[in-house]
Formats: structure tokens, sequence, C-alpha cells
């Protein structure tokens, strides 16, 4: 049965976010997309605009708009705005700016666009949902990051792929994920769907690698040799895993999203040089993504280029606090000092860790050491999901602030590291 739901009366002002970036072109591959739109209604748009100037010098690259730009259909009506900042993928073989905005051929009006030097992927690894939403006449587009992207002039019906809870919509848009409020929503219901989704999933923990062939050795468990580390990629291939970005893994263990039955989230700690040496490789290789756990503290207080390259290519960066790793709580785990240090000083040593990576949300325990005190030092300095070095598989109900991990353990062998996967 469907459900009407009324729309506030109230306007949102919208600001024009310059340097505002698609949160949608964050993440960096994975499985097949499996979007099954719903045919938009027919709400006529306004009077038609001017074809689009050439955009043939873009062919193959994603670009950024310089200015607020106008969307208009086949029919060359104006359907919507993209705002100034935002980065999207056109079909520039045509030269008329292309845009696979939802499932329909839309298209950019006048040449207000540079190359953004961005060029990573877009996709989600999220399944769609039973819910449709039906969205008013007029409604605003944002990314992950909560930044308003698009002003959209006609009413759309989208599939859900992330459930509000006291939050926004999300739905598929260009590949990626996207969020509408639910004062833009007039109706919603559902249709069913076939899906095989996980009920755990694993994240994996690594921390540094080596290379055989440039004379290196094992010194413990926790390094793994280049070509051990692309065996197990293609193991994750040849089975078909997702590897998730961490919005994905909030969204899964907050009840707002499903994800595939073979789902994985792969860690690295630390920020290690090897990481940009030898895992780099691998991971563009095989066309998957995983997190990068920063100490803030520990590096250059402008990001390296290696940081930045890893990141533009889908390795995401979250934080392992600016300068907690170290001891200073003698008797309490491993003694690390998040555990026992000043309230003020801890909030503030996160909140700076988040800022270094720019946006983080994502939390590492130093040593894997936490208590109550901990907990509640990072939670007050914005971390919504924190991971310990405790074994074991998550899922949803779990503790956000507490999460296990399977750690990957150098030269225990293919077996191993598949078994580790079931949980």
């Amino acid at each position: 049965m469907r459900t009407s739901v009324k729309r506030s009366n109230t306007t949102d002002t919208l600001g024009k976010f310059l340097g505002v970036i698609l949160g949608i072109c964050l993440v960096y591959g994975c499985g097949k997309k499996t979007e099954e739109p719903a045919e938009p209604t027919d709400t006529p748009a306004p009077s038609p605009v001017s074809r689009s100037e050439d955009y043939s010098q873009f062919n193959g690259v994603k670009v950024r708009m310089t200015e607020d730009t106008v969307i208009y259909d086949e029919q060359h009506r104006k359907i919507g705005t993209l705002y100034s900042g935002t980065c999207v993928d056109i079909d520039s073989d045509a030269g008329n700016g292309l845009l696979k905005l939802r499932d329909e051929p839309y298209y950019i009006s006048g040449s207000a666009a540079e190359d953004s030097q961005r060029w990573y992927d877009v996709r989600t690894c999220l399944l769609p949902l039973d819910d449709i939403i039906r969205t008013d006449s007029d409604y605003t587009l944002y990314d992950e990051r909560g930044n308003a992207f698009a002003q959209m002039q006609v009413s759309h019906d989208y599939r859900a792929y992330v459930l509000p809870g006291e939050e926004r919509w999300g739905v598929l848009f260009q590949g990626g994920t996207a969020f509408i409020d639910p004062q833009d929503i007039t109706e919603t219901w559902k249709e069913p769907l076939e899906r095989w989704s996980a009920e755990h999933l694993p994240v994996l923990m690594y921390h540094f690698f080596y290379s055989e062939a440039d004379g290196g050795s094992r010194i413990d468990g926790n390094y793994v040799e280049q070509n051990e580390l692309r065996e197990q990629l293609q193991y994750l291939r040849d089975n078909d895993y997702a590897t998730l970005n961490m919005h994905e893994v909030l969204y899964y263990m907050q009840g707002r999203a499903l994800i595939p039955g073979n789902s994985v989230a792969i860690t690295i700690d630390d920020g290690d040089p090897s990481v940009h040496q030898y895992a780099f490789p691998v991971f563009q290789e095989y066309g998957m993504r995983a997190t990068l756990f920063i100490i803030g503290g520990w590096e250059d207080p402008s990001m390296s280029w290696d940081f930045w390259e890893m990141r533009e290519a889908g390795l995401e960066l979250q934080s392992h606090s600016f300068l907690m790793h170290q001891g200073g709580c003698p008797g309490m785990g491993h003694g690390g000092r998040l555990m026992c240090v000043d309230y003020n000083e801890g909030v503030s040593d996160t909140v700076m860790s988040f800022d270094y990576v720019d946006g983080g949300f994502v939390y590492c325990y130093p040593f894997g050491d936490y208590n109550d005190h901990a907990k509640q030092i990072i939670r007050d300095g914005g971390a919504k999901l924190a991971f310990t070095t405790e074994n074991g598989v998550i899922r949803p109900g779990m503790d956000l602030l507490q999460l296990p991990r399977i750690r990957v353990t150098g030269g225990a062998g293919l077996d191993r590291f598949a078994g580790s996967l079931k949980g």
C-alpha cells in the first residue's frame, strides 16, 4: 500500500557551495550495480533551453562544474541545476555533455567545466531496497557529507538504497549514492525484490607489506608479502566479494541498508609507506577499496602526495588518532594513552585526527586499547564507528564504538584467509 507524505511548507534556503565535490565520487569499485529504477512521472518541465556546447575535450575525463549549470532533457526542457563545484562523469563522445544521472539521458547546458584531476570510478556496493519513493517536483540532492550538489525541478521515482532513519533517503544517482530530504518526498510504497543480503560482515585488518622480489622479508605476522596480498584479492574477486567503503559499513550497521551476501571491508592500520609502495598497486590492479587508518600527528602538516593519490584512487582515509598512538596508561591493556588522557585533550585530539583526513568519522583505537572513557572521548569527537583489534565479524546491533576485526596474518596461507571470512 502506498503512503502519502505531506511535504513541509517551509522552503529550504540553499546556499551554493563552491568547491562542493559530489560525495558519490568518493568511492572506488565493487560489484555489479543492481539498480531497477522506477519510471519517472510525467511532470511538465519548464520552457526549452539551448543545447550544450562541445564537451569533446572532456572525453574520458571526470569534470568539475565551474559555475551553476543547467540540466535539460531530450526535449531541451530544463529539469534541474548542478551546483558549481560538482564533479560528474559525462559522455563527451557525442560532444553534447550527455549525463546519466539516473537511468535517463540528460544533458548539461554551456561549457562551464574543467578537468577535475580525479580518476576514481563511481559505484555503490549497496543493494536496492523494497522501498520506492516519489519526490516533489522541486527537490535537492545531497552528497554523503550533507552538501547540496543539485536542485531538480521535476518529480522522479527512485528505488531506495538507504532508509532515512532520522536522516535522508539514499538513492542511486550516477552510479553512487545521493540523498534526498524526507520533506521532499510526496509518496512512498514497496515493490519487493529478491536479494541475497549478508547476515554479517568481516572487516579485515592489515598493517605492513613487503616484496620478496625487492629483497624484503617477513619480520612478524603483521607483514604481508605483495604476491600474498594479490592472491587474497584474487580470491575475493573469484568469489564475487564486494569491498565496502565506511559509509556503506555505517548504513549496514545502522540497519538502514543491505549489502551483498559476499561483502568485506578492508582496513590497514598506521599508514606505513609500504602501503603505497606495495599494497596500493595491487588494490588498483583489482579495483578494490580499502580504508587506511592514519596517525595524523606522525605525518607532515600537509598531506603527502602518496596519501592524496591513494585517496583519489579510492582508498579511504580515516583516523588512528592524532597523537594518541603512544603509552601513558600503565597497567591498562597495552598502556594506550587514550584510556586515561584528560577528556578535553582527548576530544581535541580526535577532532584534529578527523580534520586531518578531511571529514573522517571512523576511529581505530591505538594498540586496540579502549574503555568507557576512551569511547566517550571519540564519540564526543565525532566518531560514528570505531574498531578494536578484537577478533570477530560485525553485525547490526553491535556497539558501533567497539567493533571487532579479523587480523590477516602474513604467511598463514590462503585457506586460513578464506576461512576467516566466514566468521
